[in-house]
């Protein structure tokens, strides 16, 4: 099992990696002071992540979710029937999602907590119409909205390339620094910060509307290739 931890001062983040049949990253936030877990996008393993928690010493109280897709998903219900963990979630997601727990819905600007440790929600439709992204302290939880030097498609209901192109607009905003951390290892590296991302990342890099339509649907009629790597701005331009 790949995994990786990062110590911050009122928690600390540890992800799994390559979990289930699309290999996802799977991100568990243990909060030092109450000693509680919020797993994020939790698959394809209800009990190998609950027993993971537990040998830790924490108890699971959260699920966060960032879209709806089964893939970030279908471990939710069981987990939360199995520790009593509540379910938040983006508000624009409710029609989307397949979940028989309670859900406790987020909105963009929301802050959440976990003990002494806070997450402000930023709302980034695109991927999906209610998907949401979970900024800590020194780390941001994007889900399927960013990739290592990629993105997610829209192609499933809800998805939307002009409202995609408005979030990465707003996921500019993000201090460089922050960590980035997304739901699958699928670029060219795991490690990267929003400062590399937005120097070499062509969904940050594109700043015109028409551009990013052209440059995501291209890819989606299979006319450009997809980037696994860094690209400066003249070469995603060329491109289209």
């Amino acid at each position: 099992m790949k995994l990786q931890t990062f110590d911050e001062k009122t928690y600390h983040l540890d992800i799994m990696y390559h979990q289930g049949m699309y290999e996802n990253s799977i991100h568990f936030i243990f909060d030092h002071e109450s000693k509680t877990c919020a797993i994020v996008d939790p698959a394809w393993h209800a009990d190998l992540f609950i027993k993971y928690v537990q040998k830790k010493g924490y108890v699971i109280t959260d699920i966060w979710l960032t879209h709806w897709h089964g893939d970030h998903t279908n471990a939710a219900d069981e987990i939360a029937a199995k520790t009593g963990a509540k379910i938040t979630v983006g508000i624009n997601e409710l029609p989307y999602l397949d979940i028989e727990h309670d859900l406790t819905t987020v909105n963009d600007g929301n802050t959440i907590s976990l003990g002494a440790t806070t997450a402000t929600i930023i709302n980034t439709p695109g991927h999906t119409a209610g998907g949401i992204c979970y900024l800590l302290d020194g780390h941001i939880i994007v889900g399927d909205t960013l990739f290592v030097y990629g993105a997610g498609h829209c192609s499933m209901p809800g998805g939307s390339v002009h409202e995609f192109y408005h979030s990465m607009q707003k996921l500019k905003a993000v201090d460089d620094a922050v960590m980035l951390h997304c739901g699958h290892d699928y670029g060219c590296k795991i490690n990267t910060t929003m400062g590399e991302q937005k120097s070499g990342n062509a969904y940050l890099l594109l700043d015109n509307e028409p551009d990013f339509v052209r440059f995501v649907e291209g890819m989606s009629q299979g006319l450009v290739a997809y980037p696994t790597d860094a690209l400066s701005l003249k070469e995603v331009q060329a491109m289209l």
